[in-house]
């Protein structure tokens, strides 16, 4: 059996080598598939990183009107804290803030000139509230528009965050949907292109095949150097893709993580290496088989 194998095995390299230009295109495309394929897998792992990272900065501050009473806002702060979903409830007075953002800006001498000219304090105070889950700040936000003092309140700007991710969502969605249907196309051009490779070959080697015939050469003989030709299609194909996938993650890795600190592409990908890999290779083998075998059953009558 380990000979047969061989001997299959070689005489589809040999298929592989005589058609060397469309051996060429059919690999080139299915590369270009599995790197596209490789690009919605990053994708993803980016998307769900700078959403995740979003979610954890994101919070919510209820901003006061100038003429709320600092018993109004420890009133609303009071019935922020006993809820079950609140971690932390943090009260800014009007002049906190101003000293707060005097100390931010302690070397701009522009806005420290400003505010020594204003006749009073432009800063409302706020409330900056925390909560277990991300996905609990809506509750919140729908509590303080229901709140008995809601008047009080100027601005919630946990709608405005809350758009921030709603557009990386959607804007990383629709790139997905769009690689997606990229990829797919690619793919049935690859296996288009395979199956008129493998589909020529046999034209061409018709009278080999009628010779294997009358000698009673068995119908794996006959059939799979065709099956291991379009197997070497995909894996060739996918070593082309991994040698120009993991040169451009790490090129490309930095520049992320200058963007967003907390994402790095590079180390998550060559953490999982084997199986990326492994992944990789099984599905262009399994592209290039499946084309070949497709090729085979229709126009291979034995």
């Amino acid at each position: 059996m380990g000979v047969n194998l061989k001997k299959i095995i070689e005489s589809g390299w040999t298929n592989f080598r005589r058609n060397s230009y469309l051996s060429f295109a059919a690999t080139g495309i299915m590369a270009l598939a599995l790197i596209l394929f490789l690009g919605l897998l990053s994708l993803q792992f980016l998307t769900s990183q700078v959403v995740s990272s979003l979610q954890e900065k994101i919070d919510i501050s209820a901003y006061f009107k100038t003429d709320a009473t600092e018993e109004q806002m420890l009133k609303i702060k009071s019935d922020l804290s006993v809820l079950p979903e609140v971690v932390n409830v943090i009260y800014t007075s009007r002049d906190q803030a101003l000293s707060d953002f005097k100390a931010r800006h302690i070397e701009d001498d522009l806005i420290q000139e400003s505010l020594e000219q204003l006749d009073s304090n432009p800063l409302a105070a706020s409330l900056n509230i925390k909560t277990r889950d991300s996905s609990q700040y809506a509750s919140i936000a729908q509590f303080l528009e229901n709140n008995s003092l809601r008047s009080v309140i100027d601005k919630i700007n946990f709608y405005e965050n809350k758009g921030v991710i709603e557009r990386v969502e959607n804007i990383s969605g629709g790139i997905k949907g769009w690689g997606l249907v990229i990829t797919l196309v690619l793919a049935f051009i690859a296996i288009l292109v395979t199956f008129n490779t493998v589909r020529l070959t046999i034209f061409n080697q018709k009278q080999e095949i009628e010779i294997m015939r009358l000698v009673g050469a068995s119908n794996w003989h006959i059939r799979g150097p065709y099956l291991a030709e379009g197997g070497l299609y995909g894996l060739f194909a996918s070593v082309i893709a991994l040698s120009i996938f993991y040169p451009s993650v790490y090129f490309v890795s930095d520049k992320i993580t200058a963007f967003a600190p907390t994402v790095n592409i590079f180390g998550y990908f060559l953490v999982g290496v084997p199986q990326v890999v492994l992944m990789v290779t099984a599905l262009g083998v399994l592209l290039g088989v499946a084309s070949s075998y497709i090729a085979i059953r229709k126009h291979l009558k034995i």
